[in-house]
């Protein structure tokens, strides 16, 4: 599984002060666990020195961000930060329609569903609901995906012009990293017309052997950005079950969302 340690590491390496990111890294973790947690669990997940893991937990109780519970030693976060950006688009946080969309949706399939959004050259997952007997271990919230080559990826590409999704490849095989293949753009382009006439595409064995995910766009009319919903299991079920999962996740998209404004290339 990718933890929010690695990857925040792979996003930032030398660039990202390192106070910074065991912050953000350890307010990850609780948002994962979601529970109380104490000093030697945060210092032995995410690889910090006890000593500067117990500073860093009282720097962020005396800042309003965590508690401290005396009795039990250990930490948890306060109101304060799930408020932080609640602001910035109410549906995707707290019990907003989208969250209560992907619920249902995880509680029809009984399988890991997602929300990712284009960041930069990457899709990253904002959202993940994972059910309790879930066998799919490797997607946690922040985990990022290339664009060019995960199932996500692409159907965010898929909402693009042709004209902009060459020059967004171009600039990726420009700048990736030497081990990492260059994206095919003409064939990627071509191979876009099915995924926008079917309005969903499925990957599997992609970045795991063995699991696979079905990715649909949202309504263009839900936000300014673009996101896309996944449903991940097994490679075996989710190509078994395409047709069921496609067809719930229509379904709750039109029953949260509305007909109004409804892209039909969605559903």
């Amino acid at each position: 599984m990718e933890d929010a340690h690695q990857t925040l590491a792979k996003t930032g390496g030398d660039h990202i002060v390192k106070s910074v990111a065991r912050t953000c890294e350890t307010l990850v973790y609780f948002d994962e666990v979601r529970r109380p947690l104490s000093v030697v669990e945060v210092s032995k997940k995410l690889g910090y020195p006890q000593s500067s893991t117990s500073a860093l937990l009282k720097s962020m109780v005396s800042l309003g961000f965590l508690t401290h519970d005396a009795r039990n030693k250990n930490y948890f976060p306060t109101e304060r930060v799930p408020l932080l950006g609640s602001w910035m688009n109410p549906d995707l946080f707290g019990e907003g329609i989208i969250q209560r969309l992907l619920k249902a949706i995880a509680q029809r399939t009984q399988h890991v569903v997602v929300l990712g959004t284009k960041n930069g050259d990457e899709a990253e997952y904002v959202q993940v609901i994972r059910p309790k007997k879930s066998p799919i271990h490797h997607i946690s919230l922040g985990t990022r995906r290339p664009l060019g080559t995960s199932g996500v990826g692409r159907v965010l590409m898929s909402r693009f012009s042709d004209e902009e999704v060459c020059r967004l490849l171009r600039k990726i095989n420009a700048y990736r990293a030497p081990d990492k293949p260059a994206v095919d753009v003409k064939a990627f382009v071509a191979s876009l017309a099915e995924t926008r006439a079917k309005g969903y595409y499925l990957s599997t064995d992609q970045v795991v052997k063995g699991a696979g995910l079905i990715s649909m766009p949202f309504p263009s009319h839900q936000s300014s950005r673009l996101f896309a919903v996944g449903v991940g299991a097994t490679t075996d079920v989710i190509q078994r079950s395409e047709n069921e999962i496609v067809r719930i996740m229509r379904e709750e998209i039109v029953r949260h969302l509305g007909k109004k404004g409804h892209d039909p290339r969605v559903c």
